[in-house]
């Protein structure tokens, strides 16, 4: 039996999450990297459908990051990514959801916001990731296309920008609320999905060292994002999920 092949974009926050899923729970895959735009036809090869994460398993193709994630849970139960007990589940379940609605399409969104203006900065990133050589010759050429594309489908707005901006503090707020306590981990006495979840979605705008895949550097950015993301590392949950990187997500990779 193959190990199944993993479908990315490879800085994607939701493709990190996948990833770092199915490193814990020690299951085996081959990951197929892609830049943006051109992921589509990828994913369309390997059997699954548009979108990224993309798991191509025996079974057939998964093709959403939580229904990854309850896939691995089934075949590893020992990791644990759900708690270990009915309460801890369903309070696992309504973090991940919360998370992956209410804060990663921010994240992503003011990200983009940001970076797409500038052609150089993203071309940069494009360069360092894990993707074919052809994608990192065609992408300059199909910019122009790709750009626009992008915005429309992410509703990258200066308007979009601002009400997310709003969304990551108020769930930075949040989680911050939640760990004052002293807690180690989001629910219960292990790290779960709901800390897996919410360390991925936030990495984007927090760029810890050990994320999956090379993120922009903050030194490159204009001075506007540059201040917001230094002031969300030095907060109570962006230290939370920097740490969460640092004991957890590289002795996953490794």
């Amino acid at each position: 039996m193959q190990p199944p092949q993993l479908v990315t974009i490879t800085f994607s926050h939701y493709c990190e999450k996948a990833r770092w899923t199915l490193d814990h729970a020690g299951i085996p895959y081959r990951e197929s990297g892609h830049l943006p735009a051109f992921h589509m036809l990828a994913v369309r090869r390997a059997g699954g459908y548009r979108s990224v994460p993309a798991l191509i398993t025996d079974e057939g193709a998964i093709n959403d990051s939580t229904d990854i994630a309850k896939w691995a849970d089934r075949r590893a139960p020992g990791a644990r990514l759900y708690g270990t007990n009915d309460a801890e589940r369903r309070e696992v379940e309504t973090l991940e959801e919360h998370f992956d609605e209410h804060f990663g399409p921010h994240t992503r969104r003011w990200m983009y916001f940001h970076m797409l203006p500038d052609r150089d900065l993203v071309l940069h990133l494009s360069n360092k990731q894990h993707a074919p050589a052809l994608e990192k010759r065609l992408l300059p050429l199909f910019f122009p296309v790709v750009r626009p594309v992008m915005r429309k489908a992410m509703r990258i707005t200066p308007e979009g920008a601002a009400r997310s901006l709003r969304k990551i503090e108020a769930m930075f707020a949040e989680v911050g609320k939640k760990i004052e306590d002293g807690r180690s981990f989001l629910v219960g006495d292990a790290l779960t999905m709901a800390d897996i979840t919410f360390a991925s979605l936030a990495a984007v705008v927090l760029a810890p060292p050990e994320y999956g895949a090379p993120l922009f550097p903050i030194e490159m950015l204009p001075q506007e994002p540059a201040a917001h993301i230094r002031a969300w590392q030095e907060l109570p949950a962006g230290k939370f999920g920097a740490r969460l990187f640092r004991e957890h997500r590289a002795r996953a990779r490794a």
